[in-house]
């Protein structure tokens, strides 16, 4: 989800700097040597000498910020560092620094390439995940760990040379680069974890040291150009799901690795779809079908689910991107969390009558989607259930919802007109942010709180009757030019 504005997002351009031209110190919010937060709003920033540390969330969600250079004698850079940096295309980091934190460089999706000084030993959590546009990065000798999630969805990245110094490397490291068609792992790692290649689809071929004792769940999930993969004598553990079905597997270990078919079904609940099928026939002897269990099958353009199942878990059906007609049973009373996150190619679906609640980001990113009908018994629906939803026009809430939640309806572009019941009595942040198509909205009585930029960025607004049993508006909660009227 978007995340709130800085004054950093919103000011002028600035000219290029360089160590001979360091940004204004008015900038910068500094104590002790370590920069707390910039407050400027360049393009370019140069930081002044002097500072030791670049602190938590200094330079968090500066998407106007494309290049910065960091001078000599910095020695960390904290958690949040750069995180939302979206502009960023370039960073010098310096020889002196020795430590990059948890989430630093994370959704900075304009930075192509990064140079990780000699000197530092340790990459955080979530480091560099989500920089879409990452194709090169250089980890240096002297790396012994990286954290989970440190090069999460770096989809640009094709190669990546891990140094033998490298002992540890958390769960989810690679999962969705989906470039990536060649990786080292170094003779010292002793565990391949969870998810650490999963969704690695050009990945062509990789080595399996005699170091390593134990291969996590779904370690090489969805990585169909693995066409063969040797598992080391040291291997003592292996995971559920850990490698593709089409994979043909040279097993040297002790451990025994089940025959896969296209589902995993236990006492009448679907665990995992398997298959590579784009039309699969569930089981009319399926109740339940669990969390993740068709999570990124790619070929996936259509299905029917049997009356019999009652349950569709969270994230069931995510980032299924081909998947283009949907049948839900009747017997379905709730669409769970993140339950069609990503579909994608869904260009509308029917919610059964009988639902009652659509969980947070049900339908978030279904890019395509035009319409959907939500059912009258509907009395919750969660945070960014329709985020992304860059196609839908139109959408009635019914009357049963008491609050429109954060960021529901964030980015749904084409969106022209939505009716908001009378129930409804908070209107949470960003719950219509850049909706750019809205021409016109009816705030009911029944409303009491707007929240923080709730309408931000819908500049088809030209004006809002705001009513009066309203007594909390939030920070940047109406377009610039908008013109409120008190009634």
């Amino acid at each position: 989800m978007t995340e709130p504005l800085r004054p950093c997002q919103m000011g002028e351009n600035s000219a290029r700097k360089n160590r001979n031209q360091i940004s204004p110190i008015t900038d910068f919010e500094i104590e002790n040597g370590v920069l707390k937060e910039y407050l400027g709003s360049s393009e370019t920033v140069a930081i002044p000498d002097g500072i030791t540390s670049i602190g938590d969330n200094a330079f968090w969600n500066c998407s106007s910020l494309i290049s910065i250079d960091i001078p000599d004698g910095v020695i960390s850079i904290g958690d949040s560092a750069f995180e939302w940096c979206k502009s960023l295309q370039s960073i010098h980091i310096p020889d002196s620094v020795t430590s990059i934190g948890n989430d630093a460089f994370g959704w900075c999706e304009a930075l192509t390439a990064i140079e990780i000084p000699d000197h530092v030993t340790s990459i955080g959590e979530n480091a560099f995940a989500c920089c879409h546009s990452l194709k090169s990065i250089r980890i240096p000798d002297g790396v012994t760990s990286i954290g989970d999630c440190a090069f999460m969805f770096c989809d640009s990245l094709k190669s990546i040379h891990l140094p033998e110094s490298v002992t540890s490397i958390g769960i989810h490291t690679f999962l969705g680069c989906e470039a990536l068609t060649s990786i080292h792992i170094p003779d010292g790692i002793t565990s391949i974890g969870d998810m650490m290649f999963c969704r690695c689809r050009s990945l062509t071929s990789i080595h399996i040291p005699d170091s390593v004792t134990a291969i996590g769940d779904k370690a090489f999930f969805g990585c169909y150009a693995l066409s063969s993969i040797e598992i080391p004598a040291s291997v003592e553990e292996i995971g559920e799901y850990a490698f593709p079905s089409n994979t043909a597997i040279r097993n040297n270990s002790s451990v025994t690795i089940p025959p896969i078919s296209d589902f995993d079904i236990a006492h009448g609940t679907l665990k995992r779809y398997l298959g590579k099928s784009n039309s699969p026939i569930i089981p009319d002897s399926i109740t339940r079908i669990e969390d993740y269990a068709f999570e990124d099958c790619l070929a996936l353009t259509a299905i029917k689910i049997p009356d019999s199942v009652t349950s569709i878990g969270n994230y069931a059906f995510c980032s299924c991107t081909a998947l283009t007609s949907i049948k839900i049973p009747n017997s379905i009373t709730s669409i769970k969390k993140s339950t069609f996150f990503e579909c994608s190619a869904l260009t509308s679906i029917e919610i059964p009558n009988g639902v009652t609640s659509i969980g947070p980001m049900a339908f978030s990113n279904c890019h395509k989607l035009i319409s959907i009908k939500i059912p009258d018994r509907v009395t919750s629906i969660g945070y960014g259930a329709f985020d992304g939803c860059c196609s839908l026009t139109s959408i009635r809430i019914p009357e049963g919802i008491t609050r429109i939640d954060m960021s529901t309806f964030f980015g749904c572009k084409a969106l022209t007109s939505i009716e908001i019941p009378d129930s409804v009595t908070i209107i949470e942040e960003r719950a219509f942010t850049l909706c750019e198509s809205l021409k016109s909205i009816h705030i009911p009585d029944s409303v009491t709180s707007i929240g923080d930029e709730a309408f931000f960025g819908c500049d088809s607004l030209e004006s809002i009757e705001v009513p009066k049993s309203v007594t909390h508006i939030g920070r940047n909660a109406f377009p610039v030019d908008a013109k409120i009227i008190r009634v």
